[in-house]
């Protein structure tokens, strides 16, 4: 997308510059375009006049600032379009949690009360101790790893709103959003009327994820590190950095034959693993000689034993890439 047709208004910061790769930072009162981009920074007290503007609400149960809480924030993000002749069409895009942990929210918030008042103990004990002894013994403190509490005028503060956002977080995390049916109901009691289309997606990069036995194919990788690579703009429910290493973890090739060999070079290797590693030695600064060593390793599986037919075979192949004259024969593997 080109700057005249995306608006993107975002925290005004170096690193959401560098993300967006050259797309310009915009305010909630600079004109609408084609598609706007509104992150938390606008969720309130922003209004928004676009009267063709559709809403559409986008949640990544990988990203827990995303997962927005029904019946406060959803509600605040539904109202900023004012004057849309579509302010009643929301779409809400999301994934869920897939949460595992087998709590429900009832004994979270008994937990969290139970941390809670620890808490209070442990900073009333501190507090009570003489300051210049407290100063002394706080300094000494590189990290206090003490939930709710932190370190303040030279005492300790629990700070119980800490704890409510626990529990908040731990509801839309765990519970709003751990399945579409959750989801659907928490809608459903706020008033909304809800039509669920489901759409599963899953990548080559998710397959291996999620089953890393299951076979995806050299080419189907490749085209998936490609299509993140070159993608200069991209909406997905997915983090691209977290997909691009686990490609890269799956098949090391990948990535060298990307940035060695480009993406046209691969296609016209056919995605061929084999040819593609030898056209990485082949343009490797080194001797022929060396070259040649380094293909025969590759080719050839050691303490197995190989129809002389194969090996002439497989050598002249070696030759003919690196432009060695020389005919192939099955003892040159004995020099």
């Amino acid at each position: 997308m080109t700057p005249q047709q995306v608006k993107i208004v975002c925290s005004d910061s170096s690193e959401n510059a560098r993300k967006l790769g050259g797309l310009p930072i915009e305010t909630p009162s600079d004109p609408v375009k084609k598609v706007n981009f509104y992150t938390s920074t606008a969720f309130e007290g922003c209004d928004i006049y676009d009267e063709q503007g559709r809403i559409y609400i986008v949640s990544d149960a990988t990203k827990a600032h995303t997962l927005v809480d029904i019946s406060t924030l959803f509600v605040q993000i539904c109202g900023r379009i004012r004057n849309s002749i579509y302010n009643s069409d929301i779409t809400h895009i999301f994934s869920t949690t897939r949460y595992s942990e087998d709590l429900t929210l009832e004994e979270f918030t008994q937990k969290t009360k139970e941390t809670l008042i620890k808490a209070v103990k442990f900073a009333n004990d501190i507090n009570a101790v003489p300051l210049d002894s407290r100063q002394t013994m706080l300094s000494k403190i590189k990290y206090l790893n003490e939930k709710f509490v932190r370190i303040e005028d030279n005492g300790l503060m629990v700070d119980k709103n800490l704890a409510n956002l626990d529990i908040v977080n731990f509801k839309i995390t765990n519970q709003i959003y751990r399945t579409v049916v959750t989801l659907e109901k928490e809608q459903k009691q706020n008033g909304y009327a809800v039509e669920v289309k489901t759409v599963r997606v899953e990548s080559p990069a998710e397959k291996v994820e999620l089953n890393p036995k299951a076979k995806v194919s050299f080419q189907e990788l490749f085209d998936e590190y490609v299509r993140i690579k070159e993608s200069a703009f991209m909406i997905s429910l997915d983090c691209p950095h977290h997909k691009l290493a686990t490609i890269e973890s799956t098949n090391s090739l990948v990535k060298e034959a990307y940035d060695k060999l480009g993406k046209d070079e691969v296609i016209r290797l056919k995605y061929h693993q084999a040819n593609i590693r030898r056209e990485l030695v082949k343009r490797l600064d080194i001797s022929t000689e060396h070259k040649v060593v380094k293909m025969i390793n590759a080719s050839f599986q050691y303490h197995t034993a190989i129809p002389n037919a194969t090996i002439k075979d497989k050598l002249q192949s070696i030759y003919d890439t690196l432009g060695v004259r020389r005919t192939a024969k099955a003892t040159d593997l004995n020099y």
